[in-house]
């Protein structure tokens, strides 16, 4: 996937692709902020992919797989801003921005995941006004 040449992914590879991208970048945060969890995951996966809690983990395990074996998140989510198409990350980031503002959202956790869209699904702010909404 790293090189010149490489072609987009596979339209099944993508949900997991993201979802390691996504457990990468909550690994991180918890060195900074509690912000992002395994429960948050689980629930923007199960949003975007109209999963039971139960299929979320599930997918979220294979997801921690993709996720151990892709390079360091930067160049990962460099590799599949490239890779995965515009709506897809854009998919992901509205799932992201409503389950982190949840039924009581504090400001902070919205800013958190339209940040996270905007610099790690690499999703153009404009496109996020949804999702600011909430």
């Amino acid at each position: 996937m790293a090189a010149p040449e490489a072609t987009p992914l596979e339209p099944c590879d993508v949900p997991l692709a993201l979802g390691a991208l996504l457990l990468r970048a909550a690994a991180e945060a918890q060195e900074q902020t509690p912000l992002i969890g395994v429960a948050l995951v689980d629930a923007v996966l199960a949003r975007r992919h109209e999963l039971t809690p139960r299929e979320a983990a599930e997918m979220r395990l294979s997801c921690q797989a993709v996720a151990a074996a892709a390079p360091d998140t930067a160049c990962f989510a460099a590799m599949l801003a490239r890779a995965v198409a515009y709506r897809d990350r854009l998919a992901l980031a509205h799932c992201l921005c409503e389950v982190m503002a949840g039924s009581d959202p504090a400001p902070s956790d919205l800013q958190a995941a339209i940040w996270l869209s905007e610099h790690l699904l690499f999703v153009a702010p404009c496109d996020l006004s949804q999702s600011r909404a909430i």
